[in-house]
């Protein structure tokens, strides 16, 4: 095979224009018609396809979401949505559970296997008696007692063994094969993953911000995240500050008042935002990240169980956008979904169960889609551009951008032909031919 640096991309459509496109040494290299094919060189014809840069996920769970290739997902229902104990002796991973389950309700189904359940927040894993007679040493008593793990995963991890059990090449393989070539993981521990694809890490040892959740479940300390946000900026770090509520968010914007915000300084979801919490958002000049897919996946759930007052504030978009706050989608897998070009549907539709969530944060694809070619480093900025000197870090779709979004939106697959990270090419379509 010829060299995976030595890229002619013929007549592909970049901003409008068909262009031939040459990769050399992990840039492009020249970006203008009728380019000459060079000794060397693996030339793919696009047929007009559009080429764009690399789609960024920008807040994602790299081994959570490489660990749920290999579970059961109840995506929000119960226990019920699944059959009864098999008589098998393996260990059964579920996720998406609609309700916080205690050991006694996953012994009720399954008293001999292990079973290990998370809550479709991914806050809370629930361990059955079996599971829980296989721990190491370090789970406290009212854990043993409930078999409930609040904000545990990667201690979970340790006290089971279980450092091997996530697919990350198959996760890497599918991102590829959506286009996405950037993702910024969200675990506040991680440390690092083998992918293909651009990794960004909100962990301690990172350039990006530092992740702090400010949890949903206990009562925020609101000296203690104030500290917290001067650690970081001393560091030279914003921070990634996970909301889900109300509260969590009044905390929030009280600590970055406090503390004094940057400009890299991000809100993690926003699941519940006010206008007044808008506006200080805009004030402090901070970006909010969100999911779109959680609405498509929970909206009538997420109804059921909130206030009547906070209902038109759930997962907001446009409304944000209006009040002058940056806005940027991503797929918080495995929570939401991994697909880049689904949650560009579920922003554009805000769709769930048949119905709409929230119809005035409904934006135009082309917004939510625009979002994903930001850099990884900020989020809600201008588009990344296909230019001659860019890194060539690509997407090459089999159609043109607009007909790519209208497929999205009526829920059928996008055809990516090609992703490309560094020059190297990391996904080409079942079929695709090169000269």
């Amino acid at each position: 095979m010829r060299s995976a640096d030595a890229w002619l991309i013929q007549d592909a459509t970049v901003d409008s224009t068909r262009v031939d496109c040459r990769i050399r040494d992990g840039r492009v290299v020249e970006l203008r018609a009728g380019l000459p094919e060079l000794e060397g060189e693996s030339a793919i014809s696009a047929g007009g396809g559009e080429l764009l840069p690399g789609l960024a996920d920008h807040h994602i769970h790299l081994r959570a979401a490489a660990a749920a290739r290999r579970s059961t997902d109840l995506g929000g229902a119960g226990l019920t949505a699944m059959a009864d104990d098999d008589g098998g002796t393996g260990w059964l991973r579920v996720i998406g559970a609609g309700a916080e389950l205690t050991r006694t309700d996953l012994d009720a189904r399954w008293p001999h296997r292990p079973v290990r359940a998370q809550h479709r927040s991914g806050a809370l894993w629930t361990l059955n008696s079996a599971a829980l007679a296989t721990l190491r040493p370090g789970a406290s008593d009212e854990e043993l007692r409930t078999g409930q793990f609040w904000r545990s995963t990667a201690r979970l991890r340790s006290l089971l063994d279980l450092a091997r059990e996530a697919d990350l090449p198959g996760l890497a393989a599918q991102l590829a094969a959506l286009g996405v070539t950037h993702v910024t993981d969200a675990t506040p521990d991680f440390t690092g993953a083998p992918m293909p694809q651009h990794v960004l890490s909100l962990g301690p040892d990172s350039l990006g911000p530092r992740k702090i959740v400010i949890p949903d479940h206990e009562a925020p300390d609101l000296g203690r995240l104030v500290h917290d946000v001067r650690g970081a900026h001393d560091a030279g770090r914003g921070v990634a500050l996970h909301v889900v509520s109300a509260v969590a968010m009044a905390v929030a914007i009280a600590a970055l008042r406090e503390a004094g915000s940057i400009d890299s300084d991000r809100i993690e979801h926003a699941a519940v935002c006010s206008d007044d919490a808008a506006r200080a958002l805009a004030e402090l000049g901070v970006t909010v990240v969100t999911q779109p897919s959680l609405v498509a996946r929970h909206g009538a759930a997420y109804l059921a169980e909130s206030p009547e007052d906070e209902r038109p504030l759930l997962w907001r978009y446009a409304g944000l956008q209006r009040l002058g706050v940056r806005v940027a989608v991503s797929s918080d897998a495995p929570y939401g979904d991994v697909d880049p070009w689904r949650t560009v549907a579920a922003a554009t539709t805000r769709l769930s169960a048949g119905q709409v969530i929230g119809p005035d944060e409904r934006v135009a694809p082309t917004t939510a889609f625009s979002s994903l070619l930001a850099a990884p480093l900020d989020p809600g900025g201008p588009p990344r551009r296909v230019r001659a000197g860019c890194p060539a870090d690509l997407c090459l779709l089999a159609t043109s951008l607009d007909d790519a979004l209208t497929s999205a939106l009526a829920g059928e697959p996008v055809a990516v032909r090609s992703t490309f990270v560094d020059g190297h090419r990391v996904h080409a379509s079942t079929g695709q031919t090169d000269s």
